[in-house]
């Protein structure tokens, strides 16, 4: 066989590796989405709402309820059509989009395919952001996305020596990303020290300042309006210091974005072996000494992170998200060789399918049955916990309002369950506040019904309760 007949075959052979890494990536998805971990959560159904009330002209710069997280994300899923069948889609193709920038990134000091094997980890591996992935919070993949294009953008400015659509770009990137969350700092950072490090002309950089305004002025028109609350920083939990987020991050939360601690559970996939090879990557890539974009990139990111809410949280390693494309050039970078790269790839492959599988399902992992039950007993505003109000909002499709005493997000929901004079009251079966419920309803002399679906029981007064007149704590 001629040497050409050979290169050919290996092309075509190359070609076939990344096209079954990508669709085994894809598979993996619809396992989670087709399986128990694929159930809605109220925080979903909340992005699912806001983009329904996008659809009907109403629109808000950020997250229900809060001072930031941008609602970009939250367009694409009305554009997608703002139904439970459809919204899961954003941001699995958002991570996708992320994978192919991981690559446009990774090209300009890995080899081709070695490039090409780094953007696909991003998309097979951990299990836990293959789930999280599959989960519409509202800016995870969003703000991973528009960082990424704005380390592209500082890329290219060294590249092409500084021309002004990658100075707008930049900016445009870095502003809609600041809107959209914080963590684009993750990205901002290197990619700044990256321009200054390597000298590169900055006669067109003020273009970035107007182009970067355009993409925060939802950020700013929300904070004229809101006397600037976006810069207050919500506090960390109790027990979360800089030096214990810090920890947490090196000890828990990466490990777990390396797929080498089992996500909600914690533990080391092979406790000895797991922690040497964790050690051992740290070890490998300070003596192999990455460009320093990325080496930037990951020694900045700990320090970032630990100033950031939410640092002292571990469970699945949400927090972590943004690391994973640093994670995956660095892996490439010490592997260097694509046979060796698309080993590790089908190693975390393996890894992967196991993280994935124990992950369980919201509860309850399917409320159809209960939606039905309730829609026959006539119920169509209720009081219910956070974590249930919203999601049954949601995937009710308008035919029930649901909303929490307390924890709320919407208030046009709480006002309008508030304001009907025969609410339902729902609590899970094994919550057993719905009798001392009735009970007080009778000491108030209001009659009331139960309706018991398969997971839940609902306190139907008939007649005005007033939500101040009951005992506190009694309402979902």
């Amino acid at each position: 066989m001629s040497l050409r007949a050979v290169a050919l075959v290996r092309r075509h052979l190359w070609a076939a590796a990344f096209l079954s890494l990508a669709l085994a990536g894809v598979a993996l998805r619809a396992f989670v989405l087709t399986g128990p971990a694929g159930s809605y959560d109220s925080d979903e159904a909340v992005v699912g709402l806001m983009a329904q009330q996008m659809l009907e002209g109403e629109w808000r710069a950020f997250y229900w309820g809060q001072h930031y997280a941008g609602t970009l994300e939250t367009a694409l899923v009305a554009l997608v059509g703002a139904q439970p069948a459809t919204t899961k889609v954003v941001p699995v193709a958002l991570w996708a989009l992320a994978g192919v920038l991981t690559w446009l990134v990774g090209r300009r000091f890995l080899e081709a395919r070695v490039a090409v094997l780094a953007g696909l980890l991003t998309w097979v591996a951990p299990g836990a952001y293959v789930w999280w992935s599959t989960k519409e919070r509202g800016f995870y993949p969003m703000s991973v996305v528009l960082g990424l294009v704005l380390l592209l953008s500082a890329q290219r400015i060294v590249e092409r020596d500084g021309r002004p659509l990658d100075w707008i770009a930049l900016g445009l990137s870095a502003g809609l990303g600041f809107w959209t969350s914080p963590t684009v700092a993750y990205f901002a950072v290197p990619a700044g020290i990256w321009i200054l490090a390597r000298r590169a002309p900055l006669r067109w950089s003020p273009l970035s300042v107007p182009a970067g305004v355009l993409g925060a002025l939802p950020w700013l028109w929300h904070n004229v309006e809101q006397g600037w609350a976006s810069l207050e920083q919500p506090e960390q939990a109790s027990d979360t210091g800089y030096l214990t987020g810090l920890g947490r991050l090196l000890w828990h939360v990466l490990p777990m974005a390396l797929n080498l601690r089992w996500p909600i559970d914690g533990s080391w996939i092979v406790p000895v072996l797991a922690v040497a090879v964790y050690v051992g990557l740290g070890v490998a890539l300070i003596l192999r000494r990455p460009p320093l974009l990325l080496a930037v990139a990951l020694l900045s990111f700990p320090f970032l992170y630990a100033l950031f809410p939410g640092a002292g949280y571990v469970g699945e390693g949400r927090y972590g998200f943004f690391a994973t494309p640093f994670l995956a050039l660095a892996i490439a970078w010490l592997a260097r060789h694509p046979v060796r790269m698309l080993a590790v790839v089908l190693a975390a492959v393996v890894l992967t399918v196991p993280a994935v599988d124990l992950i369980g399902a919201e509860w309850p992992e399917h409320v159809d049955a209960d939606l039905a039950a309730l829609e026959r007993a006539g119920v169509d505003m209720a009081w219910a916990d956070y974590w249930i109000a919203y999601r049954l909002d949601f995937l009710a499709g308008g035919d029930l309002v649901a909303s929490p005493l307390l924890s709320r997000r919407d208030d046009a929901a709480f006002a309008a369950v508030a304001a009907d004079p025969t609410p339902a009251f729902l609590y899970a079966r094994t919550d057993e506040r719905w009798q001392l419920l009735e009970a007080e309803l009778d000491d108030l002399g209001v009659t009331s019904r139960l309706v018991r679906t398969e997971h839940f029981v609902a306190v139907l007064a008939e007649g005005p309760v007033a939500p101040t007149a009951v005992t506190p704590g009694l309402i979902p």
